[in-house]
């Protein structure tokens, strides 16, 4: 236990406290870009780019520090996660700081730019092998002696570090109707949810997912995060709840949302604009938006979650040269004819 004492008064902690970090900066989409303006719509962008580069950063930090508060990450232990990038940036940051060995699992559709970061911050990588997917193989190198892994997909401390962090900056500003996070491991989607309960807010918390057969960054589909995700979403997410994005819309939103927004989002934020843009053109289609509106003002405040900036896909989006387009020269006048784009 001494030895573990000393990882816990590791000078590192106190340094990388997230209460004395700025998680999230909200900006405000142009009512020309907003295609439900009038209908009372107010479109704000919570955008991960104050300290952190990455929202995972104080997320990843509890995962380190919560197993060796439960004594399973003593000096010596090898931790090892599936990543596609982000919280593997952050736990080897962790793990460096405390001299502790990280292995990332990383799957082949990961940018290489995110995978040299991650080598040249002296992480080993591994590959799943055939027929497993990345946070199985994670879970099985975790299960050695000697090893553990944090699971981000399974631990409660995942979505509770959103729910003490993060949350309590993104409820600030004002009142939100719905909140459009995109879905990786739910741990965001379940920290907004019991967080509006616990408040009570009337908040929707809307998931975004991968479109079946479609690869966006950091996004899962439906399928995948039934077969990997074991934290309870399914207790507060009906499938009527959750939208879907396809790669290509996703990269096209967040690429022209750099023209409306001072900030420069990545393609996991472009999957919960459209997700946002969907669910709302349904409600509208249905008759219901009205249920959102807020009854201070009358307005319905749509929240969406940008957790990290374009940087470490820089090279997808010149492979797929959006500035060559149609849209190049600016942002179309009604969003919505973009967002069913496959």
């Amino acid at each position: 236990m001494k030895a573990n004492q000393k990882l816990l008064d590791h000078p590192f902690w106190a340094a990388s406290d997230p209460a004395h970090m700025r998680l999230v900066r909200h900006f405000t989409i142009p009512d020309s870009a907003n295609p439900f303006v009038a209908d009372g719509v107010v479109l704000t962008v919570a955008g991960a780019s104050g300290e952190a580069l990455y929202h995972k950063g104080p997320m990843a930090r509890e995962g380190i520090l919560d197993g060796i508060r439960r004594g399973l990450i003593v000096p010596g232990t090898k931790i090892v996660e599936a990543t596609s990038g982000n919280t593997g940036h952050w736990m080897a940051v962790v793990c460096n700081a405390l001299d502790l060995d990280f292995v990332a699992v990383i799957a082949g559709d990961v940018p290489g730019s995110k995978i040299d970061v991650i080598r040249a911050l002296g992480v080993s990588t591994r590959n799943p092998d055939p027929g497993e997917t990345t946070v199985e193989c994670a879970r099985r190198l975790g299960a050695q002696d000697g090893w553990y892994n944090p699971d981000q997909y399974a631990g409660e401390w995942n979505p509770q570090s959103h729910y003490e962090h993060l949350m309590p900056q993104l409820f600030k500003p004002e009142p939100i109707s719905i909140f459009v996070p995109p879905a990786g491991t739910m741990g965001t989607s379940l920290g907004a949810c019991r967080y509006a309960q616990d408040n009570g807010f009337p908040t929707k918390v809307v998931p975004v997912m991968c479109a079946d057969k479609q690869e966006i960054p950091a996004v899962r589909t439906l399928a995948r995060v039934r077969k990997d995700i074991l934290l309870p979403w399914w207790v507060h997410f009906s499938e009527t709840d959750i939208q879907f994005a396809t790669r290509h819309a996703s990269f096209l939103l967040s690429f022209l949302s750099w023209r409306l927004i001072p900030v420069q989002l990545g393609p996991s934020f472009g999957a919960a604009f459209v997700g946002a843009l969907k669910f709302l053109r349904a409600h509208k289609n249905a008759l219901s938006l009205d249920q959102f509106r807020d009854s201070s003002d009358g307005k319905i405040h749509v929240v969406v979650f940008g957790p990290d900036d374009y940087r470490p896909y820089i090279n997808l989006y010149l492979a797929l040269r959006l500035y060559d387009g149609e849209y190049a020269k600016g942002v179309p006048n009604n969003l919505l004819s973009l967002i069913d784009l496959v």
